[in-house]
């Protein structure tokens, strides 16, 4: 997926493309394993983060949550996300989702190659 952030150089718009993300393995979270997941982080300012995660057909993230405000879209995949006590919601992307803070969800049985647009938002 080519990304595009636009600055501000004096009063003019810049863009720095990249034609493909700068993938990183991401293995671990909070000390447990991942499978088959890829993490490029966009941008990160005082009030958010902005990343794209990649998970692949069968592989998974763990059941977590955050503190801050995640706005999650799925760009492209199909899988199922896990909520506490074994609820699971069919996903095909693009879909949306929000996730208060605190909210506990998980990535399981991935069928396609899954691609997440997230942004962070802190709590100030």
């Amino acid at each position: 997926m080519r990304t595009t952030i636009f600055r501000l150089d004096g009063s003019r718009v810049v863009p720095e493309v990249r034609q493909t993300p700068d993938w990183q393995p991401y293995a671990e979270y909070e000390g447990q394993r991942l499978d088959g997941v890829r993490l490029f982080e966009l941008l990160a300012v005082p009030s958010a983060e902005l990343q794209l995660v990649e998970i692949a057909a069968g592989g998974g993230f763990v059941m977590h949550s955050s503190p801050d405000i995640a706005f999650c879209q799925v760009v492209r995949g199909r899988g199922k996300l896990g909520l506490p006590g074994g609820t699971a919601l069919e996903y095909q992307g693009p879909e949306l989702y929000v996730f208060l803070p605190g909210t506990l969800h998980d990535w399981h049985e991935i069928e396609e190659d899954t691609l997440l647009a997230v942004c962070l938002v802190k709590q100030m």
